[in-house]
């Protein structure tokens, strides 16, 4: 494969554009790729990240996305980072392009800007989760389209498959999520989409799936809507939390016993706590857009941006749009 290129927004989250430049740092410190691959989009940085840039392409871009704009507003801001990502993915100057920035407004640009995919009229947000079996989970789709048809989870399916298959999981198993496992049960939608996806032959369908199961090995790829999926992530994320905040109260308010328990869990403890952290993983791909767009979390810190970017470096060399069947 030729030089691949990924682009990062300067200006993208919380603790942008520090975070950012350090974790592209990073990524470059830990050989996640090199510096002909790096592209920065922004260029109203200090001399002092110019110059750790050394190399480095940086890119004319201005800061003018916050969180507050409007998903249609930012197709208007053609000189912003977020503008200039997407657009440098529809002309193929970037493989992959990786930003912190407004959610919404970096999926509208994804979808107008750099354009759908041919045969897939529904990119979708698609993320891994932690299972009992350690294989990741693929959830699909996570927040993208809150309102969708039927035909949509065929589009949802394929880019699961094609994410699960870049996480090395042959032959994934698809399942929609439902409140039940048995055919009568769910939505019109619901039961209307499992006619649809029986029904090809391309995919390795296995039915339902309740949310109880998530975690369980009963299929490799979960479909559904995104106000379903974004809700179930969030639930996930708020529970896995909560048990982590009981567990040191728990373990703070007992006595000598529990907190020698502890020590010797330490290293327990913090590997459970590394499945549930975002910043391990680095990003959410929305694909079924033309390039890899990887969202990273909105507080991502230098860590988190550069495991984005060694995500997004993999994706890229993978050749991860090829595998969604078109």
């Amino acid at each position: 494969m030729s030089m691949i290129r990924i682009g990062v927004d300067a200006y993208g989250g919380d603790n942008a554009p520090e975070a950012v430049i350090e974790g592209a740092l990073f990524a470059l410190k830990n050989n996640y790729l090199s510096r002909d691959e790096l592209v920065i989009i922004g260029n109203d940085l200090s001399n002092d990240f110019l110059e750790s840039l050394k190399g480095v392409e940086v890119v004319p871009a201005k800061n003018l996305v916050t969180n507050d704009t409007k998903p249609t507003d930012v197709l208007k801001l053609e000189e912003s980072s977020m503008y200039i990502g997407c657009k440098y993915l529809k002309e193929k100057k970037l493989d992959a392009f990786v930003s912190a920035g407004n959610t919404g407004a970096l999926l509208a640009s994804g979808t107008f800007i750099a354009g759908r995919l041919e045969g897939i009229k529904r990119p979708a947000l698609v993320l891994a989760l932690p299972s009992k079996s350690n294989k990741p989970k693929i959830l699909v789709d996570a927040g993208a389209n809150a309102e969708v048809k039927a035909e949509h989870f065929y589009d949802f399916a394929r880019e699961g498959i094609a994410y699960a298959k870049f996480l090395d999981i042959e032959k994934p198993r698809v399942a929609i999520l439902n409140i039940g496992s048995e055919e009568e049960k769910g939505s019109t939608l619901i039961k209307d989409a499992y006619n649809l996806l029986k029904g090809f032959s391309n995919l390795n369908f296995v039915g339902f799936v309740e949310a109880r199961e998530i975690f369980d090995d009963t299929c490799d790829v979960i479909v559904t809507d995104g106000f379903t999926g974004n809700n179930v992530l969030k639930t996930i994320e708020g529970t896995a939390y909560f048990i982590l905040h009981e567990l040191k109260t728990t373990i703070k308010n007992g006595g000598l016993f529990t907190k020698l328990g502890a020590l010797f869990l330490k290293g327990s403890l913090k590997s459970l706590i590394n499945k549930i952290d975002y910043r391990s993983y680095g990003g959410t791909f929305f694909l079924g857009i033309n390039g890899i767009l990887v969202k990273a979390h909105g507080s991502s810190d230098a860590e988190a941006i550069s495991n984005a970017i060694f995500v997004a470096t993999k994706a890229a060399k993978f050749d991860l749009l090829s595998k969604i069947e078109l």
